[in-house]
């Protein structure tokens, strides 16, 4: 028997805390503000929490049970479904492994900024602020000028993502009995640390003009299909499912192991951290349009921007502790990184291969970390960035929500809804009832594939994503063919069986 079939957290609470860390990511801190700002505030609060309910706690149930009533990981799910959809299960498991490649990078800017901000090596006062962009891309990532010139590797960049390898390897090599207890420990430091942060924001002059643009409400954007895009793909990116991973944890729960609460609790605790977290970076926000007399527009508040170039300004204008609230920032934004990189890898990527090919787990984990770290070296170039953010987009957006609009079709209409929610239903205090079946038949795929046509396919076709031209469009393409292609082999394959 593969050595994973064998592992369960030695507590509950080591596997509620190592759900939430894969939970909680980076987008917790960059996207989820942003989003709130974009789309009418509290407005966008209404949209998110319907979408949690509709889409996201019954998305995350169906893999914490479906890997709970087979007692395996995503392509082991799906095979014992039936052969032919196999592929179903390698899809989230290779989307995985990209994701990871790219995720590690982006820690790796973080522990050079967690260094940086020692010194403030882009400069204190408003001279730092305003140098604050260019430490980024010219120093830090030396950026070139197109995805075709890709340059030298920037060797800080590598080193600091050799360290982040590394550290992952030693979390997940001996599986889920230190995963569980990392998991608690960096959790609470995580939680520890964005309250201190958060308390050190809202002290700051001009907060509370910041928070005023948090949360004003515009009620007429749930009018429009934009807030139902962001709020449903916001669900989609922040729960960490349609990855693989959350398959391999299920089936780490106790076999009389509350599936049911263990997803509320996953889920609401990583709301409640975005929405925490947005409290600290528009206080801080507010404090640099005070600072410097500009409006909102004039800030960065969206995607790598606001941690990389938002946040330094803010940190070289604070009157006091400013290099203390730089490196607990990062240090903070690092761990939850971590919780998030070493799920991927493990419960991704590592599990599914000791489930299939009887490997050893010492042994696969170190091969994969070790291709996960050469993979991500081209994200260490000059043009590394915008790679990075064409991979995100083609990986972590169409191929993560079709896959789970595939995944739930399947569970829902080949395996059964109902099944899944008498095995559910059956470990469980709180039971779902046959509403249940319905959002997993209907509304989770047609939710997601609303999210790729309305936002992807619609955008994309009518413009290229980032303005890259034929780079994205053809990463894009490609992941279609290999998706339809997957299948079709895979139904070959089953035939011939």
């Amino acid at each position: 028997m593969a050595e994973a079939g064998r592992e369960k957290f030695l507590k509950r609470r080591h596997m509620i805390f190592a759900a939430i860390g894969s939970a909680i990511g980076l987008g917790n801190v960059w996207r989820f503000p942003y989003m709130c700002y974009e789309y009418g505030g509290a407005a966008f609060l209404v949209a998110y929490i319907i979408g949690l309910f509709a889409i996201g706690i019954p998305w995350l149930l169906t893999e914490f049970g479906m890997g709970h009533y087979f007692q395996k990981g995503a392509p082991g799910v799906f095979r014992s479904i039936g052969k032919k959809w196999e592929w179903v299960g390698w899809f989230p498991s290779i989307s995985a492994f990209l994701i990871d490649t790219y995720y590690c990078v982006i820690m790796a800017w973080t522990l050079i900024y967690m260094f940086s901000s020692m010194t403030l090596a882009w400069g204190a006062g408003e001279a730092g602020a305003h140098q604050a962009g260019d430490y980024f891309f010219k120093t830090v990532l030396n950026l070139s000028e197109s995805p075709g010139e890709l340059g030298g590797l920037q060797w800080p960049i590598v080193g600091a993502l050799a360290f982040t390898w590394i550290i992952i390897y030693f979390v997940i090599y001996r599986g889920a009995e230190i995963v569980g207890k990392v998991s608690e420990v960096v959790m609470v430091l995580a939680w520890v640390l964005i309250i201190a942060i958060l308390i050190r924001s809202l002290t700051l002059p001009g907060a509370v003009d910041g928070l005023n643009y948090y949360l004003d409400i515009d009620w007429s954007v749930l009018k429009g299909a934009d807030v139902w895009f962001a709020a449903f793909s916001q669900i989609a990116f922040s729960l960490s499912v349609g990855m693989a991973g959350m398959y391999a944890y299920g089936r780490f729960i106790a076999r009389k192991g509350d599936i049911t609460n263990n997803t509320m609790i996953t889920a609401f605790c990583d709301s409640g951290f975005a929405f925490l977290t947005g409290f600290a970076v528009f206080s801080t926000v507010g404090y640099i349009m005070q600072a410097l007399g500009v409006s909102l527009q004039d800030v960065t508040i969206a995607g790598i921007g606001l941690a990389f170039v938002t946040y330094p300004v803010g940190i070289s204008l604070m009157p006091a502790l400013n290099r203390l609230t730089g490196v607990l920032f990062f240090i903070m934004f690092w761990i939850i990184g971590l919780s998030s990189a070493y799920y991927l890898a493990y419960a991704g990527y590592i599990v599914p291969m000791i489930d299939k090919f009887g490997w050893q787990r010492k042994k696969v984990a170190f091969w994969g970390c070790l291709v996960g770290f050469l993979v991500g070296l081209i994200y260490c170039t000059q043009g590394g960035l915008y790679w990075l953010d064409i991979v995100d987009r083609t990986v972590a957006f169409y191929t993560l929500l079709i896959g789970g609009a595939i995944a739930s079709l399947v569970v829902g209409w080949v395996f059964g809804a109902d099944k899944l929610r008498e095995h559910v239903n059956a470990t469980s205090d709180i039971k779902v009832g046959p509403w249940l079946d319905f959002l997993i038949k209907v509304v989770v795929p047609a939710g997601l594939l609303f999210v790729v046509v309305y936002g992807g396919f619609m955008q994309d076709l009518k413009e290229p994503y980032g303005g890259y031209g034929s780079w994205s469009n053809f990463i894009w393409i490609l992941m279609v063919i290999v998706l339809v292609a997957s299948f079709v082999l895979q139904s070959m394959k089953s035939k011939t069986e």
